[in-house]
């Protein structure tokens, strides 16, 4: 997206040339990495600049940005030490290294950081490695450098929105233009594009190419350099400016503190709703004249109605589906699957389980939550789901929509359109039987022999489901029959107020022939410890047999 502009070069020439002259001297001493914590650093940079221009006299530089950071400051030095700046602006590339051929990058590296050091000892300062310690800025075996990955959720996000004191234009307003950006490529600069704000991923990648940065380069430009500016205007609370600020836990731990006291002072304690045009519903279906470019007959499988605005308000930010740039999903993922699109095809970006970008997957997810793994771990994944399954989310179409369906999902308005009655017809979970119809107690006896029978409460394991499942949408829409609730135990019987026992399948004794069918009593332990310990209950432990069964008298 980014042209016109020097590469970032933060991790790669920031301090250092790894090729140094044969004749250096071998370090004498510890060196500063040797010196450092055991425990990894953000600010931890390996400069191999040179390797990309053959073999490596010496191993890679270790260089700490953080601590060089810090002491500038007790100097009251600023970043244009090391930094240049071009057209108004600091550059992230060290000073003279822009257009240095690969010897004269050596050159100017150890003129420069060693001049300084020297300068530094000079004045009775404690300094870092002199002429000749080669051995301590190249160190064969330094430490891992340990950086946390950083982003923008949806706090964040709105905490730059509403922040005063970035101002986009003289007029204050439009504070998104300070960021996003698009690219003209007749006038060959980048341009505010109202309405149309993107993912930073959708044009920069991981690695730069055609003159765009990657994105780590274009985020420390874009977000180190206005947090740095805001500083030199006196601003008092800035964006980190240290490597730690965003890529360590301490440093993460303090702006999620940050942000629970913007969201506290917000009303209800909600973030504002981000409005870019985004539809409240959308109808998921597939358009096959997107890949083939040519009217074919449409899918039979009815489109899903998916509720937009909800579930922007459960995740934390656009990626949790949106994973590059914010579009309809058909634009890299087609029927047969594609290059841009990785080659996952349309039906497994919202079906496959191991993603938790699909619908299915990012479901799965949820189930894992104490509430719902007591019933959901048990369940088989890798069995086909019934059509009812399905049909709770393909639901059927509005009468009258099916006739003239092509034409209609050709207008993204009228599919919202279709998508918010689809909705609004929902039935979400009435709840279960009625109490009367749910036994109190069950008294588990066949297999009693050593221990008395065991007395279950019935209705309270019922009714404590059905609480645990109260406030949760996907849960209650889900669960949309009384009976489903009973499902978690009766695994393999169909909803009815009175399923068969566990006995009509599980014998007192284990089959071989069928291994995957535990006998009785493997079965009831099973189910109840295996729920028990996945919803984290603490009694009755696996272990106390006597907090189910009495033992007998003799």
């Amino acid at each position: 997206m980014v042209k016109g502009r020097p590469l970032l070069r933060w991790a790669g020439i920031l301090l250092a040339c790894a090729s140094i002259s044969s004749v250096c001297i071998e370090a004498r001493g510890e060196g500063e990495a040797a010196k450092a914590p055991k425990s990894g650093r953000p600010d931890l940079i390996k400069i191999n600049t040179l390797a990309a221009f053959g073999k490596l006299e010496l191993p890679p530089v270790t260089f700490f940005h953080d601590k060089h950071t810090e002491v500038l400051l007790k100097e009251k030095k600023n970043c244009e030490t090391c930094h240049a700046v071009k057209d108004s602006r600091l550059s992230l590339a060290y000073k003279g290294t822009e257009t240095a051929k690969p010897a004269q990058l050596k050159d100017i590296y150890h003129a420069s950081c060693i001049g300084c050091h020297n300068e530094t000892a000079a004045a009775g300062k404690k300094t870092g490695p002199l002429d000749g310690f080669c051995r301590s800025c190249h160190d064969a075996a330094p430490q891992a450098a340990v950086r946390l990955g950083a982003g923008l959720d949806k706090v964040l996000h709105f905490r730059h929105v509403d922040a005063k004191s970035i101002v986009a234009n003289p007029a204050g307003k439009d504070n998104c233009a300070s960021c996003h950006h698009d690219y003209d490529k007749k006038a060959k600069k980048t341009f505010y594009a109202k309405g149309k704000e993107d993912t930073c991923r959708a044009c920069h990648g991981a690695k730069p190419q055609n003159g765009v940065l990657s994105l780590g380069q274009a985020s420390h430009q874009q977000c180190v350099l206005c947090h740095l500016d805001l500083a030199n205007k006196g601003v008092k609370q800035t964006g980190p400016l240290l490597c730690a600020g965003c890529h360590s836990a301490s440093g993460q731990t303090l702006v999620a503190k940050k942000n629970q006291a913007a969201v506290a002072k917000l009303p209800n304690q909600e973030v504002p709703r981000l409005r870019r045009g985004q539809p409240d519903a959308a109808l998921i279906t597939y358009n096959p004249k997107a890949e083939s470019g040519k009217d074919v007959k449409p899918l039979l499988m009815n489109p899903v109605a998916f509720d937009h605005k909800a579930h922007e308000k459960y995740n934390n930010s656009c990626r949790v589906c949106h994973h590059a740039g914010i579009g309809s999903c058909d634009k890299c993922h087609t029927l047969s699957g594609s290059k841009k699109g990785k080659f996952v095809t349309f039906e497994q970006a919202m079906h496959l389980q191991s993603s938790q970008q699909s619908c299915i997957g990012c479901h799965a997810a949820r189930q894992a939550a104490a509430n719902c793994a007591g019933c959901h771990n048990r369940m088989d994944k890798s069995r086909r789901p019934d059509d009812a399954t399905c049909q709770q989310c393909h639901r059927q179409l509005p009468e009258g929509i099916g006739a003239r369906r092509a034409a209609l999902f050709a207008d993204p308005k009228q599919k919202s359109g279709v998508a918010e009655a689809m909705l609004k017809n929902r039935n979400m979970n009435p709840g279960t039987y009625a109490v009367g119809d749910i036994p109190d107690k069950v008294v588990i006896k066949t297999l009693s022999d050593k221990y008395e029978p065991v007395e279950m409460n019935h209705r309270g394991h019922v009714q404590s489901l059905m609480k645990g499942m109260q406030g949760n949408a996907l849960a209650e829409y889900f669960h949309r029959d009384p009976g489903t609730i009973c499902q978690g135990c009766h695994h393999h019987s169909p909803p009815a107020k009175q399923p068969p026992g566990c006995i009509n399948c599980h014998g007192k004794q284990f089959a071989a022939k069928e291994s995957n069918r535990p006998a009785l009593q493997a079965a009831f332990h099973g189910q109840c410890m295996s729920c028990h310990k996945d919803m984290g209950l603490a009694k009755p432990a696996a272990t106390a047999c006597n907090e189910c069964h009495q033992e007998k008298q003799q």
